[in-house]
């Protein structure tokens, strides 16, 4: 039903249309071509702001969820690098702090993908449990990001026409413009095969991680 109804609301900004296989993900990464709905004199400080709040939201949730998986998965490195990232995180969070959490996020996905192709892996009870954890944090993750769309369009817009004068203030927004629609890509693929590992590991896959796919 959440993804339903996310999918419609997405529907509405005349984006492009969103599959049923993509989901909230498409709809996100299409925005980065798209064009929205601008409004003159919008406050572009507020309107970042309240982005990079968002933003810092989900990506701490990513992150934390991220840190679950790898230490279940006997990546303990990669579980300390986005423990440390996501509790460095701010609401007011800067384009180079942002960008270097996302650089972390980027490095421990990958990590937990090699841990999850090796096939010595083996999970116990316990590091199961750990990562089902982990996997239904990260779908929390996913939804955050896909409930961006709003916000990341009407910035967007107002960005493509706001003074060069205001530009230096709005560097976080505008990190985030470039950013985000990869990084709902990247994420969308990574959740899909933490679920496949799930399924494949006899590890039950939250109801979160279901809807987000």
């Amino acid at each position: 039903m959440r993804k339903t109804l996310i999918v419609a609301a997405l529907a509405g900004l005349s984006l492009t249309a969103v599959t049923a296989q993509a989901g909230m993900f498409d709809a996100v990464t299409s925005l980065a071509g798209g064009a929205g709905n601008s409004s003159s004199g919008a406050d572009l400080v507020g309107q970042q702001k309240q982005l990079v709040e968002s933003y810092t939201g989900a990506n701490k949730q990513v992150l934390m969820a991220q840190s679950q998986m790898a230490t279940a998965l006997g990546a303990k490195d990669a579980a300390a690098l986005a423990k440390a990232e996501a509790e460095a995180l701010t609401s007011g969070a800067t384009k180079d702090s942002l960008s270097k959490a996302d650089s972390a996020q980027s490095a421990v996905s990958k990590a937990i993908s090699e841990q999850q192709k090796n096939a010595g892996t083996v999970l116990d009870a316990e590091a199961k449990k750990a990562y089902a954890e982990g996997l239904g944090s990260l779908a929390k993750g996913v939804l955050k990001y896909s409930k961006m769309a709003n916000q990341f369009s009407g910035f967007k817009d107002a960005l493509a026409s706001a003074s060069p004068l205001d530009l230096p203030k709005l560097s976080s927004g505008a990190y985030i413009v470039t950013s985000l629609p990869g990084n709902t890509k990247n994420l969308y693929e990574a959740l899909k095969q933490a679920v496949s590992f799930a399924k494949s590991h006899d590890i039950p896959v939250p109801k979160d991680a279901t809807q987000a796919l």
